[in-house]
């Protein structure tokens, strides 16, 4: 055969030459162009060609005699039999970990693992799973179509799994309509079911002559556990043929070198021979004779990068082809064991991923992750012609290779999608290999885009080189697509998309129940998903609480609530726990009676003994002592008009919040029982009582100042005391909380507290300024009543002249407040004096006037204290509505001023003024 010129010298290795960066740099070079390469934009190769005169020729003609276009819409054949695939959440492997070990200390609490170990063997699973999931040595197609002549009949089985695990295999018969469109029988029963999982299945050639003592087709099926070559029988049902397949050869995985089977293939020859290749690339020959199957080894592998080997049936008798990740090579068993290498890749990552031979043009197409090779088996030195199809790293690519108008056309498949790329590659007239058309997609048979299990091409054994191919794919759920293609002048048929929408065809009952129950299957997670998929029955605990429940003792349940009744009013001055919160009159009740049953006393649904029927009724009949426990408790608020904005429904009285709370009830009815109204009525009562229960609120004291000090109090009283004798300044006093005290936390500027000093603690909480507010605040003022007098203003008014318009002003006899002292009753019923407007000054100094010693101010100083001086007496009087009326600042500040005194300077010497400069008068 002729070949295109190209560059026949053999190129000395990079590595013999030079070392280290020269090396790198070498080995970027691309290698001599040896054979032609054709890519998107280029030519690939041209030649002058003799005829009545010489005239360039090109390898990419352009000029394609036919194209294949789909006849029809594609169409499912057989319907999923496995339940839809669990797409696992995307979840990062600290999660992933957190996840793992969250479910050790669940289920196994006993087994104590690291986490670091839990995240190391989930990172190690995603690696493998992602290498796995890229190049699966194991993996291969699981679609193929048995055809052989019988009776004078073209008979052919679509093989393929089925079943949940595909362990069975399914043989449906092939319907062929008019030599143009071929339709499959489905059929629901397995023809053979093996013990694990289908990997491969692979038809032998056609058998023209089926009969007693003829050769019969085989099937070659390989599984996780073994490779079996199946005998296809047929028996004769009435008038229907029935498929009967005898395992002839079972190849386990201790008759290979106790190696993993990765691939099998049928000698075109004699069915009933085949060869498997296992992981470490040792080649075995097995057959079937009369005695007993005979499995011997052919060929020992040798070291390679991967464990990634393919075989293909070669055209000549005893001959095997093979590939590993690098090299393509013939094995001739008439010549030894010894294998002649084809091809090989120098370039790195990119590696073989299949071979196959064609026997009537007697060229090996090799598949590359990076290109498609031709080579001729009479001279493999150098291939015919190689075109790119830039796909992405692919080790499931695959080529099928099929005559169409005595024209042979190549498919290249990959499982990861349906993409089918058509490469019209063949010798032209001039004895070289042309591609005669640019690659073009096929219409998707069963989608654009996902993962399937395989592909394959069946053509009529009668119609081979005819214009109609026939093209079946495997879903991952099991589902068989068929779509029809036919070739049609290239020049006058435009491509259609004509199978974007898929129908479905008629099923018999069994094999559409077959559909239905895998569509309505939930997929298998294991055996640890049952754990988020338990089911349990509460109805026994329902009927329980709800049914069958035991009658209380109406007469213990009275003389109870009585007794809880009796010493609700004396409950603070029976009390023994000290009580540091409020409480409601549910709580009162709670622990004025016995123990609950339940632990947590401070739980609502607890409940006490006031809530039972004999409650309701003291609650209807006003026993409740509210009064008394008003009277004797020191601080009491009705919080009522608050809980009827959350419950519309609370009405003063019982019985009106029964009436509103009745829209609830359940609508009557005649299957309703006796005991359900009654349960309604119960439920209705108790839930007007915890209302009425939880509308009042006691405390133990009253919000103020705590009369009673402690021994740390009394010796910061005594330092405060000395500090107010010394004529220096003094801070504030810290702040005071009654019920709601803050808690103590980190500041936001970074400042950590400490519990060693409480009043240092109070005081970084709240700044000087704060403090210098908040020191002349009582708790327990009326802050209606308080009174602000700017310290400043001299031309105010004196406090016992201000008054509130609304409310009547104290007696003129009303007493001062002094310092020292404690404060009495009539103090805390006052407004808190000023400091700072009790202090005596005289006119606010002028320029004039000497600068005269001035009194510290308490509330003009940033570092000061309150000095103790003369108060005056301050009314219970507010601020008036005008203030301008009374001569007061129009508004009060919102910060303390730290100025000394008014003024633009604030007492500060006013600096001289300079000596003016006379100014020169000019003339003369």
């Amino acid at each position: 055969m002729d070949a295109w010129p190209s560059y026949c010298h053999e190129q000395q290795s990079a590595s013999e030459k030079t070392k280290g960066k020269a090396r790198a740099k070498d080995e970027r070079l691309e290698n001599p162009w040896r054979y032609p390469v054709v890519e998107h934009g280029s030519l690939g190769a041209a030649t002058l060609k003799k005829g009545r005169r010489f005239e360039w020729t090109f390898v990419t003609t352009g000029n394609a005699k036919h194209k294949l276009v789909a006849s029809g819409a594609s169409v499912q054949v057989f319907p999923p039999t496995r339940s839809k695939p669990w797409r696992s959440p995307k979840a990062t492997e600290s999660q992933r970990a957190e996840q793992g070990a969250h479910f050790l200390r669940t289920c196994y609490p006993d087994v104590d693992i690291q986490a670091e170990l839990i995240r190391d063997q989930i990172m190690e699973d995603t690696r493998a799973t992602q290498e796995i999931m890229r190049e699966d040595s194991y993996s291969g197609n699981l679609i193929d179509v048995s055809s052989f002549h019988v009776a004078r009949k073209n008979l052919a089985y679509l093989a393929f799994p089925m079943g949940e695990t595909n362990c069975q295999l399914n043989m449906s018969l092939l319907v062929i309509h008019s030599k143009t469109i071929i339709d499959v029988k489905p059929t629901a029963t397995p023809a053979y079911t093996f013990d694990t999982p289908i990997r491969q299945i692979v038809a032998s050639p056609h058998v023209t002559d089926v009969g007693k003592g003829k050769g019969a087709p085989t099937l070659a099926v390989r599984t996780m556990g073994a490779t079996t070559l199946l005998q296809i029988n047929l028996a004769v049902d009435r008038t229907m043929y029935r498929i009967e397949p005898t395992p002839l050869v079972t190849v386990r995985r201790s008759d290979i070198g106790d190696k993993g089977a990765v691939d099998v293939t049928i000698s075109p020859f004699n069915s009933c021979v085949g060869y498997v290749v296992n992981s470490g690339g040792d080649i075995f020959r097995c057959s079937a004779s009369q005695s007993k199957p005979v499995i011997e080894q052919v060929h020992t592998g040798g070291p390679s990068e991967r464990s990634f080997y393919r075989i293909a049936a070669a055209h000549i008798r005893e001959s095997v082809l093979s590939i590993t990740n690098k090299t393509a090579n013939l094995l001739d068993m008439r010549a030894g064991t010894k294998t002649h290498m084809l091809h090989s890749l120098t370039r790195p990552r990119v590696m073989f991923t299949s071979i196959e031979s064609l026997s009537d043009d007697r060229i090996i197409r090799l598949v590359s992750t990076e290109e498609i090779l031709w080579l001729d088996e009479r001279n493999s030195r150098k291939p015919l012609l190689a075109v790119k199809h830039g796909r992405d790293f692919d080790t499931t690519l695959q080529s099928f290779t099929r005559v169409m108008i005595s024209s042979p056309v190549t498919f290249l498949t990959s499982r990861r999608n349906s993409l089918v790329t058509v490469y019209d590659v063949s010798r032209g007239n001039d004895n070289l290999v042309h591609l005669h058309d640019a690659p073009y997609p096929l219409p998707p048979v069963l989608r654009p885009d996902g993962a399937h299990l395989g592909h394959t091409f069946f053509q009529q054994p009668t119609a081979l080189g005819s214009k109609f191919l026939s093209v079946f794919q495997l879903s991952e759920r099991g589902s068989v697509s068929l779509l029809n293609f036919q070739a049609a002048p290239g020049d006058s048929v435009a491509q259609e998309s004509l199978s974007q929408g898929g129908s479905r065809a008629e099923w018999p009952p069994e094999v559409k129940k077959l559909g239905d129950d895998a569509d309505a299957a939930r997929p298998d997670l294991g055996h640890l998903a049952g754990r988020a998929h338990l089911v349990v029955d509460l109805q026994p605990a329902y009927e329980k609480m709800f049914i069958d429940r035991d009658e209380p003792d109406l007469v213990a349940q009275t003389d109870a609530v009585y007794d809880t009744l009796e010493r609700m009013p004396t409950f603070w001055q029976n009390t023994d726990v000290p009580v540091e919160h409020c409480l409601t009159t549910f709580d009162v009740a709670a622990r004025s009676g016995p123990d609950p049953d339940s632990v947590s006393r401070n739980d609502w649904f607890t409940g006490s003994v006031l809530n039972s029927t004999a409650g309701h009724r003291a609650l209807s009949q006003g026993h409740v002592p509210y009064a008394q426990l008003v009277r004797n408790t020191p601080w009491h608020l009705d919080i009522s008009p608050f809980v009827r904005r959350i419950v519309p429904e609370l009405e003063g009285s019982t019985q009106s919040t029964l009436e509103k709370l009745s829209r609830y009830d359940l609508s009557d009815s005649a299957e309703r029982t006796a005991a359900s109204f009654r349960r309604e009525n119960e439920a209705r009562s108790q839930l007007a009582l915890d209302l009425s229960l939880a509308c009042d609120v006691y405390a133990h004291k009253r919000p103020g100042k705590d009369t009673t000090n402690n021994f740390e109090e009394d010796l910061l009283n005594i330092s405060r005391s000395t500090e107010a004798m010394s004529l220096g300044d003094r801070d504030p006093s810290p702040m005071q909380f009654s019920f709601l005290r803050p808690l103590v936390k980190d500041d936001p500027r970074g400042v950590s507290f400490t519990d060693e000093d409480e009043v240092d603690t109070v005081k970084t909480m709240a700044p000087l300024g704060v403090r210098l507010l908040l020191q002349e605040w009582d708790i327990g003022t009326d802050p209606h009543e308080y009174v602000y007098r700017d310290p400043y203003d001299e031309m105010a008014e004196p406090l016992d002249q201000v008054r509130r318009p609304a409310k009547p002003a104290l007696p003129k006899d009303a007493p001062t407040i002094k310092e020292p002292g404690p404060p009495t009753q009539t103090q805390i019923q006052r407004p808190p004096a000023i400091a700072s407007s009790t202090i005596a000054r005289g006119p606010p100094p002028i320029a004039s006037q000497p600068a005269a010693p001035r009194k510290p101010l308490v509330a003009a100083r940033s570092h000061g204290s309150l000095v103790t001086g003369p108060q005056r007496a301050i009314p219970s009087g507010s601020q008036p509505l005008d203030a301008q009326a009374v001569g007061l600042p129009p508004s009060q500040e919102f910060m303390a001023s730290t100025q000394v005194l008014p003024g633009p300077h604030g007492g500060r010497p006013v600096p001289a003024k300079k000596k003016p400069v006379k100014k020169r008068v000019g003339g003369f």
